[in-house]
């Protein structure tokens, strides 16, 4: 088995099965493992910068979210594996579905307007959008697909080089094309696309595959390469300069067994954090908890400001949120978009405006 997290199985180029059978991500345990299903560890030892971590969350009183709208799709199209989620133009939401091999459209007040489909597009994942036009990733045939209208006005594959195995994403901006490809077995890079596909810059990921499984996601002139069992990021920046971004603040129930993972003691990393955007000056971070919603808001130097919880949070060790989408309205308040795969397949909108400075 690929010491690669659960949460990237829906990325690696397989043999087709995962079409009719995605509900696997959650059974296989690829190296990865969720806050509810991790085997018990009984020490409680945490790393030094961990606890100054944990130290510098507990002075902060959490925010609470205020949810607008959940939505499921239609009667007709129900959402069945949500993966990824954008705002667009409008306030329009899109929704990749990887089951259903689509992308949802949802106005601003969560009316589900249309589902999206074109030929052979394969577990979709937004790249992000270019005006009007969708970028979506086709990890498993290799192709980034920019839809207009539903149509797929152009495509281009990704580098051919790269065997079968390892876990690819990608991400796009009005002007650059990023792609990362990282696994046990081959030597990890990240690369700057040219409007061809080719790769134009190259950065070498170095070290064990997991350290750099996660998604990519612009913030500004910059590139977040994420990590879901790191609390850091690395940043791209234009100078074409891989840096790492520590989270200072992060506090997650997994810290113990992240500890033991590293000391050697266990055998599975604990997935900490599926995904996190930038909006504005702020990072926003899915922290995963057994039961609830939380999403840590960090500025831009990595340093815990805020933490945001759903209102009466409660124990269910079934929920899984997996992806995030945040924009800022001309009132300074924002607009946070949530996916969960379990115990629903949902889109919900809260809104969350930050408290003035004393």
């Amino acid at each position: 088995m690929s010491r690669l997290g659960i949460f990237d199985f829906l990325f690696s180029i397989g043999t087709g099965g995962l079409r009719h059978s995605v509900y696997v991500f959650f059974v296989l345990t690829l190296a990865g493992c969720l806050p509810s299903s991790c085997r018990r560890v009984d020490s409680r030892a945490v790393a030094p910068a961990d606890s100054l971590s944990r130290q510098l969350a507990e002075q902060l009183t959490p925010d609470t979210l205020q949810l607008v709208w959940s939505a499921t799709g239609s009667a007709e199209a129900a959402m069945e594996y949500p993966r990824t989620v954008r705002f667009g133009p409008a306030n329009r939401l899109y929704v990749s579905d990887a089951q259903r091999n689509s992308v949802f459209a949802f106005a601003k007040d969560g009316t589900w307007l249309e589902e999206i489909t074109w030929d052979s597009v394969a577990v979709p994942y937004l790249a992000g959008l270019r005006g009007d036009t969708l970028v979506v990733f086709n990890p498993e045939n290799r192709r980034l697909d920019f839809v207009l209208n539903g149509t797929a006005v152009r495509s281009l594959h990704t580098p051919p080089e790269v065997p079968r195995g390892p876990l690819h994403y990608a991400a796009a901006t009005d002007s650059a094309l990023y792609y990362k490809v990282v696994g046990d077995e081959f030597e990890g890079y990240l690369a700057r696309l040219d409007e061809h596909g080719s790769i134009a810059e190259r950065i070498p990921l170095p070290g064990p595959a997991w350290r750099h499984a996660g998604l990519l996601r612009p913030w500004g002139d910059s590139l977040l390469s994420l990590s879901g069992f790191l609390p850091s990021v690395d940043v791209l920046t234009p100078a074409g300069r891989l840096d790492s971004l520590a989270l200072v603040g992060f506090d997650s129930p997994m810290l113990a067994r992240r500890y033991s993972f590293l000391q050697g003691d266990t055998h599975e990393s604990p997935l900490l954090s599926p995904a996190a955007t930038p909006a504005g000056n702020w990072l926003f971070v899915l922290n995963l908890r057994p039961g609830w919603l939380r999403i840590d808001v960090y500025d831009r130097a990595g340093h815990l400001q805020h933490i945001l919880t759903q209102a009466n949070p409660g124990y269910n060790k079934q929920f899984y949120p997996i992806d995030l989408a945040v924009q800022q309205d001309t009132t300074g308040a924002f607009d946070i978009a949530v996916l969960t795969v379990e115990p629903v397949q949902e889109l919900r909108r809260y809104r969350w405006q930050k408290p003035e400075s004393p």
